[in-house]
């Protein structure tokens, strides 16, 4: 990272009053605004200079009526996957939605019967349920194993629920919250499953540029037999562009790309916001550098909080996650109740963090911190956990 980039991502930038539901709404989900904000899913950074760029030159256009993707979208998008993650898409392979979690709706609503069994592996972003519950498909959980070696799959169980009549199977990958980065021999092992069982396998890559330590993100389409898969991806966590709301479905089969197509059809969703279109594709042609050094300061952060955590506050689990910027801690070494933890975070550190719960019964006594803000928010952050949990 070179020094012009580190001051670019180290200078603090004021959030509040910007409808920033991070720093603005701390107070409607936490009772109380005067908080460190370590909890939605999105970064402190300002993005690539060349995407604020592009959205100005766009804006001071001033007429910003109905719009598309066009093919030079799909054609950045195609070869950002093939430049930064070795995986060749074909540019028809791409469907547009509004965003992940619209997608995943799309998925279930599209590619599933309401006897159909949807399969998810707790815990897990909260929005997994969602998809299940809010078209009235059966929902299978499948928990990830936990131990001492860390967190994994558990094949046995699996393979006895998808052939119990799993239809669909939503895994995330990187893994939100636990941070494992998912090797290729495991998910060649699960496509295979799925393939073997008729289970569609829908993969949420949304976290795949942010993966640590020499290890390598598996695209799911890399996989051999991964017809049966959609790979769901976006720019939007990449590049801190949530907000534009923009994302893909890449599909290789025809038939299922044309059921998903037709879904989105259906809901009217496939006209894109003509911002978050312009900075996606200047996201995707400019963004390495950029990226590299994000990457690289979330690991820093990453590697200071394990350190200070184990150093100063060993009753609280802490591991240094594979990939994504969020941090899952255990503290339930405490020996508190899971409202009593939400309670010291809160009204005694005054720190905000996303409650462990939203990502399953499986997350009692967890909490996941966002490391994508400038090291001093995670310096505070710690120190007023310590000095909480130090003053009882």
């Amino acid at each position: 990272m070179t020094e012009d980039m580190r001051a670019y991502l180290d200078a603090p930038h004021e959030r509040l009053g910007t409808h920033c539901e991070k720093w603005d709404m701390l107070e409607r989900h936490f009772g109380r605004g005067d908080l460190i904000a370590m909890w939605v899913a999105d970064m402190d950074f300002r993005t690539v200079p060349q995407v604020r760029d592009a959205l100005v030159r766009r804006a001071e256009h001033a007429i910003y009526g109905y719009t598309d993707n066009g093919e030079e979208d799909r054609q950045a998008e195609a070869e950002w996957l093939l430049r930064r993650h070795g995986l060749k898409v074909e540019n028809d392979w791409i469907l547009y939605s509004p965003g992940v979690v619209d997608s995943l709706f799309f998925c279930v609503s599209a590619l599933t019967k309401p006897e159909d069994a949807v399969l998810i592996q707790p815990p897990v972003y909260g929005p997994f349920y969602q998809a299940a519950k809010l078209y009235d498909r059966p929902l299978v959980k499948s928990p990830l194993i936990h131990d001492d070696a860390g967190w994994r799959m558990d094949f046995d169980d699996l393979e006895a629920k998808f052939a119990q009549g799993v239809k669909l199977m939503i895994l995330c990958s990187p893994h939100n919250p636990v941070g494992c980065v998912w090797r290729r021999e495991e998910l060649q092992r699960l496509v295979d499953l799925a393939r073997r069982h008729g289970v569609i396998l829908v993969c949420d890559e949304i976290h795949a540029e942010f993966v640590f330590d020499g290890l390598k993100q598996t695209r799911i389409l890399a996989l051999e037999g991964s017809e049966n898969c959609v790979m769901l991806t976006s720019a939007t966590k990449a590049f801190n562009l949530a907000g534009l709301r923009q994302s893909s479905m890449i599909v290789k089969d025809p038939a299922l790309r044309r059921t998903l197509a037709r879904a989105i059809e259906l809901s009217h969703a496939s006209s894109p916001n003509i911002f978050g279109a312009i900075a996606q594709t200047a996201a995707y042609r400019h963004g390495d550098e950029w990226m590299d050094a994000v990457v690289e300061y979330v690991r820093e952060n990453r590697d200071y909080a394990v350190e200070a955590f184990n150093a100063r506050l060993p009753e609280i689990g802490c591991k240094p996650q594979e990939g994504t910027y969020l941090m899952w801690l255990d503290f339930n070494g405490l020996g508190l109740s899971h409202e009593a933890l939400k309670d010291l975070l809160v009204n005694r550190a005054h720190v905000a963090m996303n409650d462990g719960l939203f990502f399953g019964e499986e997350g009692r006594g967890w909490f996941r911190m966002n490391l994508a803000t400038q090291r001093a928010n995670v310096e505070k952050t710690i120190d007023n956990i310590y000095n909480a949990i130090r003053s009882r």
